[in-house]
């Protein structure tokens, strides 16, 4: 009966929640998508339009994680594993490259549900989920029901997952894991239950997927904050719970084993990391540069305390953008919060939480301890940006508030009034300073654009709402202290939460952006061209007809560009020295590129030109007006539509060719240098050769060791006869041996086979695919077989049956 009680009222808060979440997303109810599609179709001027829009806002989504995802999908619904995107960067790492989140579990909806749709249930899943979790978690902890389902709405709707979900799509889903985690670990730990026994074994699974999930969802910095959280709870619940060190390490196996089971995502992705351009950075000043100012810790009184990006007033200093440096969680969770910090301070797991939130939170602001932090060798953590951390004292602080409500509602003492007074001083402090600022001109914070006026102004306007919710919670706990009011605590209780969710649907309602359908990458007729045209050629927008990175692969079109902050190394190398950048001195950065600016200052430079014909790129999208510059250099202009207009490079290289003839890499010297290090400069020496202007890039390659046949001047005929996102079959046919050249990205996973025979692949031109041929006709296949993939894969497998032996083994 108990456990019937029990479903209907975990079944009761999940549809709760589950009504709030869709409350918040009200708009995609009435044919609107939750995509900045009107900065994308105003901001670019390729789209033509002039819509307003709230800033540069869900940037990442509109040139990352929604064409990511419509890649992922597309070839999940042909039952293919995106490995590969051919469309960016010359081709790049797809599931590799982590952000895709290829084996997150709510891609299975994917096969059912539009792109549209798909999105939206995974913007809106994870308010659901952690909202949930964070309610069982503190239920179990023995919070009363109201008190729990604050803690959850304040978790769950957080400013944090708020904002971070409208920037980047993955990254609540690698959070919200977080309390279900640590519901199993006290289950496993604190019940006398036998470990593994049935319910063991239940929550023993479910501490394996859920930290397999985490990984899945693709954010990885957090997914190593949330199991850092997770291995001190379990230190401190074994500590408490003494001889239940068996019950701690079942906790740390199952830790262990979900990262074992999702070694199908990490193996692939470190090797990525060691050939990618993040891997040679220099990091810790762009780390340093992120931290908070201390001034930020203000924004706990009010989200927009320096104003909002939404409507176009931010203007705390630093480098951290608005939602990097969300810190406000709601006017009653933070005096809830305080209020338990003080009354409940001999409580272990309030000190816990209490401690870890004030550590997490100041090693996110500029202080010697956070410089200090960044300095330290360790692993993903110190060669990240801090401020990511927020998210744990934004826990810390909904699991403390919730306490402190279910100890106000159990509790007779008034004593919560002494914090309502100090909570009072320190709003009526900060509203007249902000006053004083604008009577008597004291000193405040400005920015290039606004004045120390201006900016108080905005904090003062910002202070209202948080104002006001304050003065009704305050009102609302007073009168639940006096029976003549007729307001007993519950029903107070419940009138609290409906104020901290209308806190929170604000919030969202300020920050969160709405389009039409008809705003969500638009067919417009020049890229409609470039489609039905191109074939395998690649194609590029310049100066005001650029097209933005990755954009590309929602339209399908092949580009020499991309935005990944996991991108291949060499290609990153090759198309910053190729426009006549120091390759030794390569700044990384996650897009890679043939440069912006105007038509005629890109055109005309030779070693853009030379870059641009030797990676196929056929068709340049551009202005109309620059008709002149590009014909003079020779292109053709085959298709116009207003003021756009196609051009069709006239001296391409095709995507393959037959070359006749290599050279080695340039010789430097070797004076006191190691072979190794020898090898090293002379590969940083090729495209400067390439560029060089007696060097024949057009039928001679530069190949970094020696080919096994010697390729010789003669005719010869290159088809290709398809072409997958992870295999290129090619047909050749010659009478003298030749150098096959793919102007696609050498990678370690891509392998060949030459009429069935395996063929290594030898890397040409700095950053592309060659195969040498026999004379006579060869059917040539590239394909990705990735023996990284294939061994994590193993591992994968393994882990599975060890967890299905668990689960079967006897209790």
């Amino acid at each position: 009966m108990r456990f019937n009680k029990n479903r209907k009222l975990l079944l009761a808060v999940f549809a709760l929640f589950t009504l709030l979440t869709l409350l918040i997303f009200w708009p995609i109810f009435l044919g609107r998508v939750n995509l900045n599609g009107n900065l994308l179709v105003s901001f670019y001027p390729i789209f033509g339009q002039n819509l307003p829009y709230k800033n540069i806002i869900g940037l990442d989504q509109l040139r990352l994680y929604f064409p990511n995802y419509s890649l992922v999908v597309g070839e999940l619904r042909n039952f293919h594993l995106p490995q590969w995107n051919p469309y960016i960067f010359a081709g790049n790492l797809n599931m590799a490259s982590l952000q895709s989140a290829v084996f997150y579990p709510l891609n299975l909806f994917s096969v059912f549900l539009s792109q549209i749709w798909f999105w939206h249930l995974l913007r809106i899943s994870p308010l659901i989920l952690g909202s949930f979790f964070t309610f069982i978690y503190l239920r179990n902890l023995k919070v009363a029901k109201a008190a729990a389902f604050f803690g959850g709405l304040s978790f769950g709707l957080s400013p944090f997952i708020l904002a971070w979900g409208e920037e980047q799509v993955i990254t609540p889903h690698a959070i919200v894991w977080l309390p279900l985690i640590l519901y199993c670990a006290d289950k496993l730990i604190v019940s006398n239950k036998p470990v593994l026994g049935k319910s063991g074994k239940f929550y023993f699974t479910a501490v394996v997927f859920s930290v397999a999930f985490s990984v899945f969802a693709g954010f990885i910095q957090m997914t190593v904050y949330t199991i850092a959280l997770v291995f001190l709870y379990s230190l401190l619940r074994v500590v408490e719970n003494r001889q239940k060190l068996k019950q701690g390490l079942v906790v740390l196996t199952a830790i262990l084993a979900g990262f074992l089971i999702s070694a199908v995502q990490i193996l692939p992705t470190a090797q990525l990391y060691f050939e990618s351009a993040r891997s040679v950075v220099e990091s810790r000043n762009i780390q340093v540069s992120f931290l908070l100012p201390v001034q930020s810790l203000l924004t706990y009184l009010s989200a927009d305390f320096f104003g909002n990006p939404a409507t176009w007033n931010f203007f705390r200093s630093g480098v951290s953008t608005y939602y990097e440096s969300i810190m406000f969680v709601g006017t009653a969770v933070i005096l809830f919060a305080f209020y338990e910090i003080f009354e409940g301070r001999k409580n272990t797991i309030v000190r816990f939480y209490f401690i870890l939130g004030l550590v997490a939170l100041f090693l996110t602001v500029n202080t010697p301890l956070s410089r200090l932090f960044t300095e330290m060798p360790l692993p993903v953590l110190s060669s990240s940006i801090a401020n990511r951390l927020l998210f744990i004292p934004t826990f810390c602080l909904a699991v403390l508030a919730a306490k402190g409500m279910d100890r106000w509602l159990k509790s007779k003492i008034k004593s919560i009034a002494f914090f309502i007074s100090l909570f009072a001083v320190l709003f009526a402090s900060v509203a007249a300073y902000l006053l004083g600022v604008k009577l008597l001109n004291l000193p405040y914070f400005s920015s290039a654009t606004l004045s120390s006026l201006e900016t108080a102004k905005i904090s003062l306007r910002n202070l209202i709402v948080p104002m006001a919710v304050f003065l009704c919670t305050c009102a609302v706990i007073v009168a639940a202290f006096f029976p003549k009011f007729g307001l007993k605590k519950p029903q107070a209780a419940l009138v609290i939460i409906l104020l901290t969710y209308f806190q929170l649907f604000l919030f969202a309602h300020k920050y969160f952006s709405y389009t039409d359908k008809s705003n969500v990458f638009p067919k417009i007729p020049v890229i409609d061209y470039v489609q039905k045209n191109q074939g395998y050629a690649r194609s590029w927008g310049i100066g005001q007809a650029h097209l933005e990175n990755n954009f590309a692969t929602q339209y399908r079109i092949y580009s020499p560009e991309g935005y990944n902050s996991l991108n291949i190394l060499s290609y990153a190398e090759f198309t910053s020295a190729m426009q006549g950048n120091d390759i030794e001195h390569f700044t990384f950065r996650a897009d890679a590129g043939l440069g912006r600016g105007k038509a005629a200052w890109i055109i005309q430079n030779k070693n853009t030109r030379k870059l641009i014909d030797l990676l196929g790129v056929k068709y340049v999208i551009a202005k109309k007006e620059d008709a002149d510059i590009l014909e003079k250099n020779n292109f053709k202009r085959v298709f116009e539509n207003y003021d756009l207009a196609v051009f069709e490079n006239l001296q391409v290289l095709p995507r393959v060719f037959l070359a006749s003839n290599y050279e080695g890499p340039p010789q430097s010297d070797s004076t006191g240098k190691t072979d190794d290090e020898v090898q090293k400069e002379r590969r940083k020496l090729i495209p400067q050769k390439l560029l060089g202007e007696n060097f024949d890039f057009r039928n001679v390659l530069i190949l970094e060791k020696p080919s096994p046949i010697s390729p010789q001047f003669g005719p010869g005929t290159v088809k290709i006869v398809s072409y997958k996102s992870q295999e290129v079959i090619v047909r050749t046919s010659s009478d003298q041996p030749k150098l096959l050249f793919l102007s696609d990205n050498f990678y370690p996973g891509w392998k060949a086979k030459v009429d069935g025979d395996e063929t290594e692949i030898l890397r040409a031109d700095y950053t592309f695919r060659a195969v040498p041929l026999a004379p006579g006709e060869h059917t040539v296949r590239f394909y990705y077989d990735s023996n990284i993939f294939n061994l994590a894969v193993l591992i994968t497998v393994l882990g599975l049956i060890g967890i299905i032996l668990v689960i079967l083994k006897r209790d």
